[in-house]
């Protein structure tokens, strides 16, 4: 282990942090959502910050706020689904796209990001133009301002992709509306959700199956960027299975700080 990850391992450990974030003047290194992410330094693209549901939205009150995923968590889950050639990447309440950009890397059929916040949407679709203008030989990225929870399957095969992005009222009618697809256009789905608070609907559904269960760490250059050091992402993938669950798939999710974090438990 490195001095720079024991270091982060000792302030990020629950005694510490709990301590210091009472000190107001200390409390701001573990508030790394607002600062730059290494990312978007990298990219020349906007994805930071912590950005709070508008209150004027009829469905505000369901929402969680923006804050963008670790790249190199996205980039793990998303290279450890068997397939993705001839499946397209959809990012249900995407923001300002992080994850998009990720999906970008690798070789979706497209990608495409719903988004509720039209101003997020903006940023989105701004921060889509400078990549393709860089990665031009990258799948386009196309951002649409929809309820995540009732959009229709854009293609017969999707990787569904979710950063806990609201409560489980709305989670309940996405995994409904899945289900509806699956009786249409949908032929298979991978849903990769990140932060899965309320996974247990995904389980409670005969239409889904686990795929795997990780908690995966955040890279190095991330430490600080984010308020943990890892995080649980979950992968489900509809039934009928096209693929054999890994051996961590069935590992429990247990839900703490007041709710707003899942965490895997053997």
């Amino acid at each position: 282990m490195s001095l720079q990850t024991q270091l982060f391992t000792f302030f990020w450990s629950p005694p510490v942090k709990a301590s210091l974030q009472r000190v107001r003047l200390v409390r701001r290194i573990y508030d790394g959502w607002r600062r730059r992410h290494p990312f978007d330094v990298e990219h020349g693209v906007d994805t930071s910050g912590f950005v709070p549901p508008d209150d004027q939205a009829p469905i505000a009150a369901h929402m969680t706020p923006y804050a963008g995923s670790q790249p190199s968590i996205v980039r793990a889950r998303l290279l450890a689904l068997p397939v993705r050639s001839g499946y397209t990447f959809v990012d249900l309440g995407c923001g300002k796209g992080r994850p998009l950009i990720v999906a970008s890397e690798m070789e979706f059929a497209a990608v495409a990001g719903v988004e509720y916040s039209p101003a997020l949407a903006t940023v989105a679709r701004s921060n889509a133009s400078i990549i393709a203008s860089r990665f031009p030989a990258r799948p386009p990225i196309a951002v649409h301002v929809a309820d995540a929870t009732n959009v229709e399957a854009i293609a017969p095969l999707i990787v569904y992709y979710m950063y806990h992005p609201f409560d489980g009222e709305l989670v309940a009618a996405l995994v409904a509306n899945i289900e509806r697809q699956l009786a249409s256009a949908l032929q298979h789905a991978f849903f990769v959700y990140y932060n899965p608070v309320y996974g247990h609907l995904f389980d409670e559904s005969d239409r889904f199956e686990r795929f795997d269960a990780v908690t995966q760490t955040y890279a190095a250059q991330e430490l600080g960027f984010g308020p943990d050091l890892s995080d649980a992402v979950v992968t489900w993938q509809t039934r009928p299975p096209r693929a054999t669950p890994r051996p961590n798939a069935s590992r429990k999710i247990a839900v703490r700080a007041n709710g707003t974090r899942a965490v895997l438990v053997d």
